[in-house]
């Protein structure tokens, strides 16, 4: 199923002032009044975004030092509660010139959790993350991609830019790597926003991929700026 990526509070990202929403849906992202194309053009050429979900965790570390042998930057979406079990890992991310977004405290929303605790919880991830690197995220992904009025409010509240992906590498129910290889090679296109985990099988799946994306002449770049 084609991703949605929902875009809330950007105030430099598209350069059209603070909006309360924003979405993309297939090629195109709207914006109050504003209709840009993403997809193709001479502004995206052959760019993509790898994002990378739950982290740090174990795993992170291969990802980092395949990231470096590859010379890519990705954007990683950071868990709350992980970064204060593993604040060397996201330090380790920042030094490397990656980008950082906020992935919730808890990872635990549901569609009846109310603005008001959404708002806590992701101010609650936020902190640990300021603590831990001297960087506030732009963005915020919702725990499965899970988007509500409620989440969407809680956006607007903390000032977060609200991005899911437009393609999902499905690494996360891949019984093996060649199947998160195959995905994300069939389905990838020109300004792609990719979503991966911090998983072993994503770990094995990922050189092939940066290989196979290099070679057929796409460039990897932080979230930020392929939505420049």
């Amino acid at each position: 199923m084609l991703g949605i990526v929902i875009l809330g509070a950007l105030s430099g990202v598209l350069g059209i002032g603070k909006a309360e929403a924003i979405e993309l849906r297939g090629e195109r992202v709207f914006a109050m009044n504003t209709l840009r194309c993403i997809r193709n053009g001479p502004q995206v050429e052959k760019r993509v975004a790898l994002t990378f979900d739950d982290a740090p965790n174990g795993h992170t570390a291969e990802i980092l030092a395949i990231l470096d042998r590859f010379q890519v930057k990705a954007t990683f979406f950071l868990i709350g509660a992980q970064v204060l079990r593993h604040p060397d890992l996201v330090q380790r991310i920042v030094a490397a010139g990656h980008e950082i977004g906020n992935h919730s405290f808890s990872h635990a929303f549901t569609r009846e959790c109310p603005a008001e605790s959404i708002k806590e919880d992701i101010e609650r991830a936020e902190k640990a993350i300021v603590n831990s690197t001297g960087r506030l995220p732009l963005y915020f992904r919702p725990p499965e991609g899970l988007v509500t009025p409620a989440i969407e409010r809680a956006c607007g509240m903390t000032g977060y830019s609200l991005v899911t992906w437009s393609l999902d590498s499905e690494d996360w129910r891949a019984q093996t790597e060649d199947e998160i290889v195959e995905r994300v090679l069939r389905d990838i296109h020109p300004g792609a926003i990719v979503l991966f985990h911090s998983l072993p099988r994503t770990v094995r799946a990922l050189p092939r991929i940066l290989c196979a994306l290099l070679e057929a002449g796409y460039t990897c770049v932080p979230l930020s700026s392929l939505l420049e």
